[in-house]
């Protein structure tokens, strides 16, 4: 998400302020307010007051009765401060999201959900051009000229008293498991529906000076702005080189060839993606927030219960453990503008990357 600051003066010195500081902890005070609300049966106006809720989830608790719910995305969207507090939570994701650290960089292209957004773009070329004669333009199209949104869910279970309590403690580790588990969400959506529809998707060799120059001449046309989105496993090779290519991390956002490189869990295991982030349009928008006390589910990373194929599991009730789940939605939206915008290479294994 972009930050945008304003200045102030303060004894001759000219001090940067963020307007969303205020709404730094917004999203968990609401998380802790509809837990207690879930458990008490009061309203969420009576919550705010009787918990002196900071201001913008305060408004934000009295605003949203009858015409909707704070567990659509798409109408709490329409909230003032839950747009303010969702984009403060969203630049909070720090180097755990690849998809927002790219967002927030600027290197992907931001362009508005559900709008039409086919660009037609023209060079400086009147010196190098007849009078009379027509001028070449460059046509980025989308499918249907729309970034269409999609939504992104991440579930968290943590037990009651945690997101009760309201100790500065209690509402850091709340806050970490919540952009956790919505970076990961993130990033398994957008970087999907990216390689879903990459064009140029190749298989590693044990070359890998010739896979890197692979993907460059499919993606780098001069123009744009390059990017790496690596999963850790490749980072963690590439992040040893001993070539003198790059110092990339093999956590959050760093450079790889002086181009930004970043780390995914949402990429599966040996893929790099190469993008041009000028080709690449995204955005993300408010965050949806709803909990449950009586509910039951399987903890497993790879449940088995589910519609497709119904089998048995060992199901855990969230009221006789006394845990909650915090489901946090957000509407994203992301879309390669060409065909060659990305180049996506599988089955990495580059051993000579290593150093010894």
């Amino acid at each position: 998400m972009s930050v945008c600051f304003s200045t102030f003066e303060v004894q001759g010195e000219t001090l940067m302020q963020n307007p969303h500081a205020e709404f730094a902890g917004t999203i968990q005070s609401l998380v802790r307010a509809l837990v207690i609300a879930e458990k008490t049966g009061e309203t969420h106006s009576d919550i705010a007051d009787r918990l002196r809720m900071p201001a913008p989830a305060a408004r934000v608790l009295k605003a949203a009765v009858g015409a909707g719910t704070l567990s659509d995305p798409g109408w709490a969207n329409g909230l003032a401060d839950m747009q303010a507090a969702s984009s403060a939570f969203l630049q909070g994701l720090g180097g755990r999201s690849a998809f927002a650290s790219l967002l927030d960089l600027g290197v992907l292209t931001r362009a508005p959900l559900r709008s039409r957004v086919g660009a037609v773009t023209e060079g400086v070329v009147g010196a190098v051009t007849g009078e009379g004669e027509a001028r070449p333009v460059g046509r980025m199209s989308l499918n249907g000229d729309a970034l269409l949104p999609q939504e992104a869910t991440a579930i968290v279970v943590l037990s009651r008293e945690v997101v009760e309590n309201s100790s500065a403690a209690s509402q850091a580790f709340l806050s970490r498991q919540l952009r956790r588990a919505v970076a990961k969400a993130l990033d398994a959506g957008a970087l999907s529906t990216l390689i879903s529809s990459a064009t140029p998707t190749f298989a590693a060799t044990t070359n890998h000076v010739s896979d890197l120059k692979q993907m460059l001449d499919t993606v780098n046309s001069g123009e744009g702005r390059l990017c790496w989105i690596a999963a850790p496993d490749v980072a963690n090779s590439i992040a040893l080189l001993n070539d003198g290519r790059g110092s990339a991390s093999p956590e959050g956002v760093s450079e790889f060839l002086n181009l930004p490189f970043a780390v995914s869990a949402g990429l599966a295991a040996g893929t790099l993606v190469l993008l041009d982030g000028d080709r690449v349009l995204a955005d993300v928008e408010s965050l949806g927030i709803d909990v449950a006390r009586h509910a039951s589910l399987q903890m497993d990373d790879t449940p088995s219960n589910n519609a497709a194929t119904p089998t048995a599991a060992n199901l855990v009730s969230l009221w006789q453990v006394n845990a909650v789940a915090i489901k946090i939605s957000a509407l994203f939206g992301v879309v390669a503008g060409t065909p060659d915008a990305l180049a996506v290479m599988t089955d990495i294994a580059w051993p000579a990357l290593v150093s010894g």
